[in-house]
This record gives structure tokens, C-alpha cells and sequence, in this order.
């Protein structure tokens, strides 16, 4: 609490038209970033997979949460579970990436085998061990909910579920997405960035850097209408909606008129604290940003694709992945990277949130939202 209490808060209020940003230091000290793997990312719902991709009995995907490695599996009862990835023997991983374990999960260390319900199954000689009973040494479990079409895991075992949690962000995702629980997995960009995860965050939250107001993404403002973007802030969440532009450019293959039956539209829809579903206007997928952080001023960011299924591979949606993985996505990274920079300087602190009455598309309100929840993380958690 001494590394927070030396950069004090109070100028960060509650209305978004007033407030000061966060200070600067909390963008680079360790002290920071270690409270905020404890406060935030140990007690928030953290995407694993597309429900997809663990269909079958044995299917899992394992993830790291900021040292804690889990899990989640499908069990022989078709039941979805999770499991902190440690063997209870001598403590050694058990698996990792995503696979199929038939019928056990087998350590590779000394080959003590679970079921996918976690219980232990054999122990080489436990026979001869005396008072040893197998029902004492189960996988330890992890909170795992289905949301959203994806698997999410949480460490925090009194946390309440995702649709508690975030109020009407599974509603939001189904109107957008009506078709997302049966998207598959189709391809990953990953941004390895040079900046804290909360720049990174703040940069895919706000619009204040497009053209109308700031000079970043003139290709993108070509094809969405900031002037009539709508920001609608949740519990824990909050969409951002962009109607179709009134150009055509060549960004990406761009469908005629009447021959897309897919929107125009641009969607952000955020869930705290990491993570986005996306689309960009015409695509015939979805995407999703996981904004890991890797250190006090360094993150990952896992951009996936997801199509439905026999959709996916047009000029239109190919050209759009291709845009962003190589443009956009390379241009924010930039961006990012150039603010952490900036954030060490003696010559900043804190600045001022531009966020006019009403929530316009470029005002940065889900700036403010983002900030307060992490403020109250730190603070009051």
C-alpha cells in the first residue's frame, strides 16, 4: 500500500468530464504491477478457449495467469471443469498448450495419473506407502464457467459467476454475435509490446486518437462513422459501436452494395479487465484481444480469429485480417510503446481525461470507466 499511497488518487473522480488520469507511476512500478496480479487478474473471469475447442471428452487448453498455471478439460460426463496444472506429488506441470488426454492425465515426472475430473487414478507404489489414500491427492480445482461462447477461468474461489459479475455483457455479445458459440478457432496474431497493459487497454478503449480529433487510423475512419459512434457503459463492461462510413477505400476488398449480408459495422465489446470481441465492417469473422500483462512495462497481446463455420475464407475477410495484422494492429503497438516512453518522463504526472457531456464516440468516458475500476482494485478491493 506505500508504493500507492506515495501517488495519491484524489483528482481522480467520478466524473469522467473532470478527472485527472492516473499517475504515471502507476503505468511502471513493480510494487503496482505485483498488487494488480493479486487484486485484479487472481480475482477476475480470464478467457482460456473457445468452448469449441474443448468439444470432446479429454479435450483442454491450459493458461498461464501471471505464474498460476491452469487448466480447463472436458470430462468423460461431458462436464467442464478446471484445475490449478500441478502435479500433487513433487509439484511438476502436467500439461500444456491445448490437446486431448484420452482417458488420463498422466504427470511426466514420476507418472502419477488423474482423471479428467481431477481425482488421482495411480500412484506407482502407493500400495507400499503406508497411510497414503489416493482421494487425498485430487487435482486442486479452479472456478470455470462457459460465457459467452468461451471458457473462462478464475482463481478467486468467492467471486460471483460471469453473468453476475458483468450484468447484461453475455446479451451484448449475443445480440452483435448471434453465432458465437458455434465460431471456431481460425488464426492468431500475438503483439509482444513494449508498454504497460493498461496503456494498452486504454488505446483499444477510445476514439480520441482517430482523425476528427487526433491524427492516428485515417484508414479505419474511412469505413466506420465516429461522429455517430455510441459508447454504452456496463458493470464491468462496455460496448462501443460504430455505424458504417460513408467511404469505400481500398483498406480491404470492400463488398458492393447488397452484396454483403454481414453489417458494416465496427464493434468493440470489452469485459474487465483484458479482454475484447471484436469485428471489423464486413468480415466474415470475429476477434479477440486477451491484453496480458508480462512485467511492469511489457504485455502480449493474443489477437485470435474465429469464423463460422464455412465462413471465413472471402477477399473480404482476408484482406480486413490482413490490414490489421499488418497496419493498424503494428501502427497501436506504436502507439503504446510511444506512450510508456512518455510515462517515465519528469517533465509528466498526470493528465487530463477529454470526455464532454454525453458519451460521444471520441470522448474518453470508457478511458474513465477502465481507470476507476482499476483504482478501486487497488484501493478498495
Amino acid at each position: 500500500m506505500a508504493a500507492l499511497d506515495a501517488f495519491p488518487v484524489d483528482n481522480v473522480t467520478d466524473d469522467p468530464t473532470t478527472t485527472f488520469t492516473l499517475p504515471s507511476p502507476w503505468y511502471f512500478r513493480p510494487e503496482v504491477h505485483e498488487k494488480e496480479i493479486e487484486k485484479i487478474f487472481f480475482r477476475s473471469w480470464r478467457a482460456v478457449c473457445h468452448a469449441s475447442e474443448l468439444a470432446d471428452p479429454g479435450d483442454y487448453a491450459t493458461a498461464d495467469i501471471h505464474g498460476q498455471g491452469v487448466f480447463a478439460i472436458r470430462g468423460r460426463d461431458g462436464v467442464l471443469r478446471a484445475f490449478y496444472n500441478v502435479c500433487q506429488h513433487r509439484a511438476h506441470e502436467l500439461l500444456r498448450g491445448k490437446g486431448n488426454v484420452g482417458a488420463v492425465i498422466s504427470c511426466p515426472y514420476h507418472a502419477w495419473a488423474y482423471g479428467p475430473d481431477g481425482a488421482l487414478r495411480t500412484a506407482r507404489n502407493c500400495e507400499n506407502v503406508r497411510g497414503f489414500d489416493k482421494a487425498d491427492f485430487g487435482l486442486a480445482p479452479v472456478r470455470v464457467r462457459e460465457f459467452c461462447g468461451f471458457v473462462f477461468v478464475n482463481l478467486d474461489a468467492e467471486a460471483p459467476p460471469p453473468r453476475e459479475w458483468a450484468p447484461g455483457f453475455e446479451d451484448e455479445v449475443m445480440r452483435w454475435f448471434p453465432d458465437v458459440r458455434d465460431v471456431r478457432a481460425a488464426s492468431r496474431k500475438d503483439f509482444d509490446i513494449a508498454a504497460n497493459w493498461k496503456v494498452v487497454v486504454e488505446n483499444a478503449i477510445e476514439g480520441y486518437h482517430f482523425p476528427n480529433s487526433g491524427p492516428r487510423h485515417k484508414e479505419l475512419c474511412d469505413i466506420i462513422d465516429l461522429a455517430g459512434t455510441k459508447l454504452r457503459i456496463g458493470k464491468n463492461w462496455f460496448a462501443i459501436v460504430a455505424p458504417p462510413g460513408e467511404n469505400r477505400t481500398g483498406v480491404y476488398p470492400w463488398p458492393a452494395e447488397g452484396e454483403s449480408d454481414r453489417t458494416g459495422y465496427f464493434i468493440t465489446l470489452y469485459l474487465w479487465p483484458d479482454w475484447i470481441v471484436y469485428y471489423w465492417p464486413h468480415m466474415r469473422t470475429i476477434s479477440t484481444f486477451l491484453m496480458r500483462p508480462t512485467g511492469p512495462e511489457t504485455s502480449v497481446v493474443e489477437n485470435a480469429y474465429y469464423n463460422a463455420p464455412g465462413e471465413g475464407d472471402d477477399p473480404v475477410t482476408a484482406g480486413a485480417v490482413a490490414w490489421f495484422n499488418d497496419g493498424l494492429g503494428p501502427e497501436d503497438a506504436a502507439l503504446n510503446e510511444g506512450v510508456q516512453k512518455g510515462l517515465r518522463s519528469k517533465g509528466y504526472y498526470q493528465g487530463r481525461l477529454f470526455a464532454e457531456d454525453g458519451e460521444a464516440g471520441h470522448s474518453e468516458h470508457c478511458v474513465h470507466a477502465f481507470q476507476t475500476w482499476v483504482k478501486d482494485a487497488l484501493l478498495h478491493a
